[in-house]
């Protein structure tokens, strides 16, 4: 059969697209394909289920060593489901700040095609949400529910006061008109569960007939025909097929997009040639300017309990009961408050951003984390903007070799500056009125004995699982995109997913992802 459009990638922005699409007046007959399977799993539904749904659910990669944090290899875990990373995350969302996006306006260069300013995204995001939030800003009618932490643990009620006391202000919205300040959580959640991608925008299309989803298709290469692309050729089943459309979109996100295009002979001569692919289609810049948020893990012990469920029986029975009558607590989601802070006040806007979760984590044998036997918080910091740039690389012409990923979270020495002076505040304000009360002792970084603090950081910061940017948009000689999202020297072939981003925004990527998704769904609506 051929499709008027074929889309690669049930995820987050997938799932975007096809929604749109679906309400196309012209009825375009669309292809979505997911590598993985169905949802249906408790572990995804269920907040509290997310490390076995990560583990039954994501690509299972793992990182080459990073030569600038003695070369650590770690998971980069990314949803393999319907509903892709959406699916299987941390559910916060966080739109962005507004000049995150007028400066992808400014950095892609736009030459009068589709504009990525502030002006221009909001709108879609609005048109996404069915938020909590009330004001103009926000969105009430939309398809995915968000909500607010209401009724948080009462160590996160002190950490919130404890920012405001330092200094920094109080924000009922990080998704409104200003996102800096402190705040409760803003989730992806209906009624105290999960609300990925698929539930918002997938599950409402078995009313309409012109989209087809099919699960467990792995897609391998991308067919051109000169310099069109023509179609997918696709594992299923056991059997090798191909399918032809009109247009072919990826939405396979930051690591598997340039995998594939690589894999079509679309980047990098010589890295093309490296592996022995014909290049097709001249882009330098696929799998370049990769980006993530460098994360570090702040963990106190404190003095009464929190959720590490040291309380025994009644302590979880009384989870069990906030769940039942308020889908909060743990079960619902372990992030409860979150803050947007400028390191210094010469930074022209929040650097760093803050998740607080009432819950504490402790090292492991294999090198890895598990909770803490103890009553116990965690603050995550990680720098907003980072300036360091990795890549993605093929390990060989075989699709069913695992792309290599190389971080490379410290190329730039200033990232790890910016996380030196979070920690400042972090501890600034775990040290301040009331939270101060609660707080025994810091257990993480801690006391290091001849250990420096930038050498603590360089050894312990991970990665916040946002990675972004390896097919960039933009115009310049290293881009792979059009701010219309047209794959530069090759027809009928789209990206939409976090690779394209220029640059990372200050917060959560996921909510971008879908903006992404329905963003280009609007213009290709136009053009049928």
């Amino acid at each position: 059969m051929h499709w008027d459009i074929i889309i690669v990638g049930a995820g987050s922005a997938g799932c975007a697209l096809a929604g749109e699409l679906a309400h196309s007046g012209s009825q375009p007959k669309v292809l979505l394909l997911e590598a993985g399977g169905q949802d249906n799993s408790p572990f995804i539904k269920f907040p509290a289920g997310q490390i076995r749904a990560i583990g039954k659910h994501a690509w299972p990669y793992v990182s080459q060593p990073d030569a600038t944090r003695n070369n650590v290899s770690e998971g980069w875990w990314r949803g393999r489901v319907l509903g892709g990373s959406s699916s299987i995350n941390g559910m916060m969302y966080v739109r962005g700040a507004a000049r995150d996006f007028d400066r992808w306006d400014e950095e892609v260069g736009r030459a009068n095609q589709a504009s990525w300013s502030a002006a221009a995204v909001m709108p879609i995001f609005k048109a996404l949400e069915h938020a909590d939030q009330q004001g103009a800003e926000r969105g009430h009618e939309g398809p995915l529910y968000v909500r607010t932490v209401r009724h948080p643990h009462r160590l996160t009620r002190a950490f919130v006061q404890s920012a405001i006391a330092h200094g920094i202000a109080f924000n009922p919205d990080y998704n409104g008109a200003s996102q800096e300040g402190v705040s409760y959580a803003q989730l992806s959640q209906k009624d105290g569960l999960r609300c990925s991608a698929a539930d918002a925008f997938l599950k409402p299309l078995r009313a309409y007939p012109n989209v087809t989803v099919w699960t467990d298709a792995l897609v391998k290469k991308i067919e051109l025909e000169g310099a069109r692309a023509v179609g997918v050729t696709l594992l299923r089943e056991g059997q090798t097929r191909t399918e032809t459309a009109d247009t072919i979109v990826l939405c396979a996100g930051a690591i598997n997009s340039p995998q594939l295009l690589m894999l079509s002979g679309i980047g990098d001569p010589d890295e093309l040639e490296r592996v022995g692919i014909p290049v097709r289609a001249v882009l330098p810049g696929v799998g370049a300017n990769l980006q993530d948020h460098p994360l570090l893990r702040l963990t106190y012990r404190v003095n009464v309990e929190s959720f590490n469920l040291t309380g025994g029986w009644p302590q979880k029975l009384s989870v069990a009961s906030q769940f039942a009558l308020r889908r909060e607590g743990p079960i619902a989601n372990l992030f409860e408050g979150a803050a947007f802070v400028r390191t210094s006040p010469r930074e022209p806007a929040p650097d760093v951003q803050l998740h607080f979760i009432p819950l504490g984590y402790t090292p492991t044998p294999d090198g890895g984390i598990g909770l803490a036997a103890i009553p116990s918080v965690s603050v995550l910091l990680n720098a907003s903007y980072p300036k360091s740039r990795g890549r993605i690389r093929l390990a060989s012409a075989n699709p069913d070799d695992a792309p290599l990923i190389e971080p490379r979270i410290f190329a730039d020495e200033r990232d790890l500056e910016t996380l030196v002076k979070g920690v400042a505040i972090v501890r600034a304000i775990m040290a301040t009125q009331p939270i101060a009360g609660f707080v025994e002792e810091e257990i993480a970084p801690g006391a290091q004995d001849g250990v420096t603090l930038k050498d603590y950081i360089r050894a312990k910061t991970g990665i916040a699982f946002h990675p972004v940017g390896t097919c960039k948009m933009g115009v310049g000689p290293n881009a792979v995109v059009s701010p219309a999202l047209n794959v530069h020297g090759v027809d009928n072939l789209y990206i939409a997913d976090a690779s394209i981003m220029p640059s990372l925004i200050s917060g959560n990527t996921n909510a971008v992802c879908m903006m992404i998704g329905k963003k280009l769904g609007q213009s290709l609506n136009a053009l049928t």
